[in-house]
């Protein structure tokens, strides 16, 4: 038995490697370690949105820890070394990351507010942007999204850093204050004005509205300001530089910030970029279409208008779409010719796998059902064997032993009618073991049969000398 099952190792390798191929293509793969996840300030609105995303996730059982950072360029570098795997960021950034960052969905647009103190909000008003001159700006903490665009939107405007080679009359200060530092800081060290790049409405806009005084000014040359990237065509632009590719023009809605004072009074018209969920690349692939699962049916998706959906993966991406992302848009696009084929190639390789496993299972259980038959049928004939050796032990001893003779003869009627109704019914097989079975039989019967008469003979000849009933000694040997 041991050496029919190693000589069909292979049956059981192939059959086995098959099954586990099949149900590991059929099986759902997801990472189970908790994720890290950063959205910049842990005082801005970004980060609130993480901590939704964060909730909703943990009812789809999965495990996310959200740490605040310094800002998009800060989260994207830290995505980058592996310090954490998604990241809430600011779109439109210029970087070099794409060796291991992953776009996984843009997500809305968010608007850039600059917000000035109400007396400079007349000058702006009165003489456009140059009256931000010589103004003490906070541009957003070192490492932000804000920070990079805050520049690019001023030197649009003709404005450059107070440390640039420019004229003093078109130059101003820059200041860095996180949001938590503006929020704390006294009124007379607050800086003229600020920018800040948040979804609607933005908390510390909303502080320095209501708190402080401070009006909304609008941005209308968004469209001007993205246009600028046919300009840049062929050059490489470097970490802290916005790619206006990625900039639109949008509005903030009237009455945002304040019904009472009418903040705005009117639809700002402003410059956004997209907020963008972005993973490292190692991320499993079926962690990322949970995530996206969790991201479009989120409180604060629901709340978008219009609300966030798998429609935004069809846009141009900023960085190489994580492969999650691309196998969660192609699940949700509508089957056209195309991928239907595709589709079913798929179907049928992963059905091929299955079912080739379970035809070589169902071979070997068919083979080993045959063989367990076949070999009950060799263990009767190694019994008529074992009939014929004591039938040659009769043969060479001094006297036969008729009744034991005529016991092996009943033997093997027995064996010989049990073999062939087994072998009727199905219960063994094997048209060639049945045929040399019978032939094996046969000979052991004639042996068996030459014997007796042979003896019979001897019992005659006995009957005559002795003046004897024959069939009087026949019946006392035979019942010995």
């Amino acid at each position: 038995m041991w050496r029919r099952l190693t000589r069909d190792w292979w049956i059981y390798a192939i059959t086995l490697g098959l099954m586990v191929l099949g149900i590991y293509r059929l099986w759902p793969h997801s990472e189970t370690r908790a994720l890290k996840m950063t959205a910049g300030d842990a005082t801005g609105l970004r980060h609130r949105l993480a901590l939704d995303i964060v909730r909703e996730a943990s009812h789809q059982g999965m495990v996310i820890e959200v740490a605040p950072s310094h800002g998009s360029e800060a989260a994207l570098a830290a995505v980058k070394a592996g310090q954490f795997d998604l990241a809430l960021v600011q779109g439109g950034l210029a970087t070099q990351l794409s060796d291991s960052v992953r776009q996984v969905s843009a997500l809305h647009i968010e608007p850039l507010h600059l917000l000035a103190k109400p007396e400079l909000c007349e000058q702006i008003a009165a003489t456009g942007l140059g009256a931000l001159a010589g103004r003490r700006i906070n541009l957003g903490a070192i490492g932000s999204g804000t920070n990079a665009l805050a520049r690019e939107v001023l030197a649009f405007a003709g404005l450059r850093s107070a440390g640039a080679n420019q004229p003093s009359e078109a130059s101003y200060v820059p200041d860095t204050l996180s949001y938590s530092q503006l929020m704390s800081a006294a009124i007379d060290v607050l800086p003229d004005a600020l920018f800040t790049v948040s979804s609607l409405p933005s908390p510390i806009a909303s502080f320095m509205i209501e708190q402080h005084g401070y009006r909304l000014v609008p941005l209308e040359f968004g469209e001007a300001l993205s246009l600028q990237a046919l300009l840049e065509l062929g050059k490489s632009l470097n970490a802290g530089q916005i790619d206006k590719r990625h900039l639109f023009s949008t509005q903030i809605p009237n009455h945002t910030y304040s019904v009472r004072r009418a903040e705005p009074s009117k639809p700002l018209e402003t410059i956004g970029t997209r907020l963008l969920l972005v993973a490292h690349q190692s991320v499993h692939d079926d962690t990322i279409k949970r995530l996206l699962d969790v991201v479009y049916n989120s409180s604060f998706a629901r709340a978008e208008r219009p609300a966030l959906d798998a429609n935004l993966l069809d846009l141009p991406s900023e960085y190489p779409l994580h492969n999650g992302a691309e196998l969660y848009r192609q699940r949700n696009k509508p089957l056209i010719a195309g991928d239907a084929v595709d589709y079913m190639e798929k179907l049928l390789a992963i059905a091929a796998t299955v079912v080739g496993g379970l035809f070589f299972l169902v071979q070997w259980l068919l083979r080993t059902r045959r063989r367990q038959r076949e070999a009950s049928l060799a263990s009767y004939m190694e019994r008529v064997i074992g009939i014929e050796n004591e039938i040659m032990r009769y043969e060479l001893a001094r006297r036969l032993d008729l009744p034991s003779l005529m016991q092996l003869q009943r033997e093997l009627a027995g064996l010989k009618a049990d073999a062939v109704r087994r072998f009727a019914n199905g219960e063994l097989q094997g048209e060639a073991l049945i045929q040399g079975f019978l032939s094996l039989v046969n000979d052991a019967r004639q042996q068996l049969t030459r014997l007796i008469l042979h003896q019979r003979e001897n019992i005659e000849q006995l009957s005559a000398q002795r003046h004897l009933n024959p069939d009087e000694i026949w019946d006392k040997q035979t019942s010995l």
